[in-house]
Formats: C-alpha cells, structure tokens, sequence
C-alpha cells in the first residue's frame, strides 16, 4: 500500500466535508498523537483556501508571531503579517473568509489552549460574530489531549453547542491495519498487529518486512523510528510534569499490574497522586480503564491497561533494555524477544475476537450484543476472555486461546466459567477461539451443542 493512501478514513473525510459546507463552520478533531490527524485535515482540505497551524510547547506571542507568519505566506504571499493577539488574528481570518472562502486549522490545540487558557472564549466570541454574519470561514480545531478536547465541547464550555462536526479519530483495528502489509496470513497478520498496533505511522515506519526484520532494524536498533517514540511522546505531552514517574507507572502496567495498590506498590509511585497520574495517561490515550462486562450498572473494580498494543511492547520488552540496546547488544534482546513472543500474544488474540465478535461477525451468529468486553470476578479466580451482554443478560461468553488447538478442555473450563455468572448467562452463545484450529472431539461436541468455533483465519473473513 502507498504510504501516502488513505486507509479506513472514509466516515470522517464525509464528517469532514459536509461540515465544511456551513457557513460558518467549526470542526473539533480529537485523536491521540501518530493516529493521523494532521494527515487526515490535510486531504481533506487540500484543495480549498488554508491556514494550517500547530502549536507547541511556546508561549502565545510566539504561537501569534509563527501563525502570522503562515497565514501571510498561504494567504498574501508574504512573511511580513504580525498578530498582537488572538483577536487580531480571528479578524484577519474573517476579512479574509469574506473575500473568498477560508479553512483555519489549529493543530494541537491543546497547546495554544495552555498558553491562552481564555482561548476557547475568545473563539467563541468571533464564532458568534461569523454565525450571525453567515460567514464562509471553517475553523477546525485538531487536540490529541482526548479529555481537554472533549470539555471544551460540554454543557457549559464556551464552545458548547457550536462544532458541525466532532469526529474522533482512533488507531485502526487489525483488520484494517492489514492494509499496510502484503500478505494475507492470519497468523502472521496478528503478530504484526500486537507488536506495532494500529498507529498509522508506526505502520508506515515499519513497512511491509517481516517481523523479525521489523523488530530488530526499526525498533532496537538506536536513532530507528520506532526506538524511543513511547518514551519521547510521554516527555513531550502537555501536562506530564515527572515523565520519569508515568514511565515507571507504564512499565508496571504493561507488565501485568492492572489494580490500583498493585501499581502504586510496583512502580514506586505515590499513592496519593496516582490517580491523577492514571486520569492523565487515560486523557492521552495511553492506558485506558476496563470493567467486567455486566448487564446492569452495578458498580465495578476497574482493571488499568496499556491501549496501545506497540505501547505495551515497548514498555514489556524495550524499556528495560535501553542500556542492553544503547550498546549495540541487538541480537541479545531480539532473541529473548522472539523467546517470549506467544507469551503476550494471548492478550492481543483476545482483543482481535472481541473485536470480531462486536463489528465483523455475523450476529445471527453470535447475537446482536449492547456491549461487549471481557470478564473476572472480584477474586480474579474466574475469567471470561469476551463477553457480550444485551437486554439484561449475557448473550455470549467466550475463550480465547493463542498458543494450541482449542480441545474439549477449553469448553469444559468456559462452562464452568459461565456457569459462576448465574442465571443471567443461560442461553448464551459459546465461542471457542482458537489460532491453529480444533480437535476432532471439540468440533464433534461444538456440532451437539451448538458452540460456534473461530479460528484465526476466519477473524479475517467476511462475516457473509
């Protein structure tokens, strides 16, 4: 695939262009650093009249200084422009738009917010000036801050009620992330996806090489693409004070520690300051909060994971090897890598088939779920790699299993599993995945019971 395509942007580019068409109009994108925001905005308005600016971690004068000096070069052909403030700047951008039709893009608002923290009231003081005047100008505003982007648009914010359009963009799933590489071997198409994830640009850094080839030249090997982009985004984003502590804290994470002592006691960080910590990495979309899937909304224990598959690589395998790595020792730490691969690989088929199962498969199938997720019971006893749920009760459990065939085995321990869940589960559907396939006496019993079997092939196939 040319790196230069667009993959699985349809639904927004369409958002994106019949916001356009208001006049005025206000976009608001949200979407985690490396998802493809910038790229996104930039076919999506390359053949209108723009003003592309991104902020960074500098001062208002020099955001207004750098914006005037973009705006005069796309608009007048000159770097002359000044802005003293932002309400100069929005005045320039409506005498403009009343000549002749105006995109403005704020990339990275989070930054001009954070240097003007009255920005978002002075925009909304100009936009209802364009809305009265019905003025031909389209103001997008682009954050990878999720939470602070999501705010600015709630009930009480002074953008409240405003944006035509408020798309969020998210790393492709592993169906679509198979579109960066030419092969259609399943197994070989979800290893790819644990490992580098569906990060558009981790995608393009790595290209269409083997794994081995991948992990060894583009992501252990120093001043590579993929060396230190976890380390350096987390140093790099708004509102991380002490990246050394949120390193440690994401280390433990991907390592296994999902509770909330559990962390604070294995990172070393302080207990009292941890949940702001957690809020911020969730905010950046680093980590997110699970619970057990339930059908009523009784309260639950959350579990904390790392959401980004080349995140929890990196933190599992790199962080702790940086000194090994600095010195050369590639080989080394590849080996040990390819060692324990299938070891992590069980948490990344689990995430392929809740996916399936909530956007690819066939509901017939499997049944038309509300939500679906995972589920353990507060002793961590019982586990229940997907679970779906729908008008009060479960309508599907499953097991997922990486590493062999699925055997008679598995459905007994699925069983057992949904029969803790109580009455709620009765009826539901029984999934048994499994990478390589299953046995004779499985699928012989699948056939009695009426236990839908998947392997890792058909996670690829047409749910038709």
């Amino acid at each position: 695939m040319s790196q230069r395509e667009i993959v699985d942007r349809e639904d927004e580019l369409r958002q994106l262009a019949e916001a356009a068409g208001g006049e005025p109009s206000l976009v608001v994108l949200i979407g985690r650093r490396r998802v493809g925001k910038s790229f996104l905005l930039e076919r999506a308005f390359s053949k209108t009249r723009v003003v592309s600016f991104q902020g960074d971690e500098q001062d208002e004068a020099e955001h207004l200084k750098l914006l005037a000096t973009e705006a005069g070069r796309s608009l007048l052909g000159t770097d002359t422009l000044r802005f003293d403030t932002w309400d100069a700047a929005l005045d320039f951008f409506a005498e403009q738009a009343r000549r002749e039709r105006l995109t403005v893009i704020l990339d990275e608002f989070q930054w001009l917010k954070r240097a003007q923290p009255a920005l978002d009231s002075i925009l909304q003081r100009h936009w209802d000036q364009w809305d009265r005047q019905k003025l031909p100008i389209t103001l997008v505003l682009s954050g990878s801050a999720l939470t602070m982007m999501e705010k600015m648009l709630e009930q009480g914010a002074p953008l409240y009620g405003r944006a035509n359009a408020r798309p969020r963009l998210l790393p492709f799933d592993y169906r679509w992330a198979a579109d960066f590489v030419n092969t259609t071997d399943p197994e070989t198409l979800l290893r790819r996806w644990a490992v580098i994830g569906g990060t558009p640009q981790y995608q393009i850094w790595a290209g269409d090489n083997p794994l081995e080839e991948i992990i060894a030249q583009q992501i252990l090997t120093k001043g590579a693409p993929l060396y230190d982009d976890p380390r350096h985004l987390l140093r790099e984003s708004e509102g991380i004070r002490d990246p050394g502590t949120y390193l440690s804290i994401m280390r433990v994470i991907a390592a296994g520690a999902k509770r909330h002592n559990e962390i604070a006691q294995r990172s070393g960080a302080v207990v009292a300051g941890l949940k702001e910590r957690l809020d911020r990495l969730e905010d950046l979309g680093y980590v997110e909060r699970r619970y057990p899937v339930t059908p009523d909304d009784k309260e639950q224990r959350p579990g904390y994971h790392v959401a980004d598959p080349y995140f929890r690589f990196w933190f599992r395998y790199i962080a702790g090897n940086r000194s090994r790595l600095e010195r050369g020792r590639t080989e080394e730490v590849l080996t040990e890598i390819l060692a324990d691969l299938d070891n992590t690989m069980g948490w990344a088929f689990e995430q392929c088939c809740r996916r399936w199962v909530g956007v690819y498969a066939d509901e017939s199938k499997v049944g038309a779920a509300r939500e679906i997720g995972s589920w353990w019971s507060r002793d961590g006893q019982t586990e229940i790699d997907v679970a779906g749920v729908a008008r009060s009760r479960y309508v599907l459990v499953g097991s997922c299993k990486w590493r062999r065939v699925g055997t008679e085995h598995d459905l007994d321990q699925l069983q057992r599993a949904q029969s803790v869940l109580g009455g709620k589960a009765v009826g539901a559907k029984q999934v048994i995945f499994a990478r390589d396939g299953f046995t004779d006496k499985l699928r012989e019993r699948a056939e009695l019971e009426d236990v839908l079997l998947v392997n890792a092939a058909q996670l690829f196939a047409s749910a038709k």
